[in-house]
């Protein structure tokens, strides 16, 4: 859609239908803002006037795959955070808070475990802290079970959710 170069801020901020590719990383959002002195791209998500989401930032990387309403990814040390993100691993659907990745590897806080593929999930493992270990295990602290955000008084003190690579022989 249309592109400002704030040569001052040494920024670059895209709108509309963005899309970024760098090695086998491909990033596509509404708005994307590149600053060119810390190498940190911040990608964000797009609301229309009441409020109610449009479009989120999606993030590929070999077999990873995540959307989030916010993205900031730092090239030099290939680490990022995101918000609200939602992503599938093996038939299991991810959604948390806050997540950090670093690798293969993403820790995150706040969110659920669940195979229902709906933004609001209707069942799920109500988890604090994960750390999943990309296409091989997800391991939790303390969880619960919740159905219709009603949580279940029964509470386990970890969760160890092994997942089946995406390679099958």
């Amino acid at each position: 859609d249309s592109v400002v170069v704030l040569v001052k801020d040494k920024k670059v901020v895209l709108y509309g239908k963005t899309k970024m590719s760098y090695k086998d990383i491909l990033l596509t959002a509404p708005k994307m803002e590149l600053d060119q002195q810390t190498q940190i791209l911040t990608a964000v998500n797009k609301l229309d006037s009441a409020g109610n989401l449009i479009d989120r930032a999606h993030f590929t990387q070999k077999d990873t795959k995540f959307q989030s309403d916010t993205i900031r990814y730092n090239f030099k040390t290939q680490k990022g955070l995101t918000k609200n993100t939602h992503t599938m691993q093996d038939g299991v659907h991810i959604v948390s808070e806050q997540s950090k990745r670093i690798g293969d590897i993403i820790f995150s806080k706040r969110g659920v475990l669940t195979t229902c593929t709906y933004d609001d999930p209707h069942f799920g493992f109500r988890y604090n802290q994960i750390k999943v270990i990309n296409n091989k295990v997800a391991i939790t602290g303390p969880i619960h079970p919740e159905f219709e955000g009603v949580p279940i008084p029964i509470y386990l003190p970890f969760g160890f959710f092994p997942m089946k690579s995406a390679k099958r022989h």
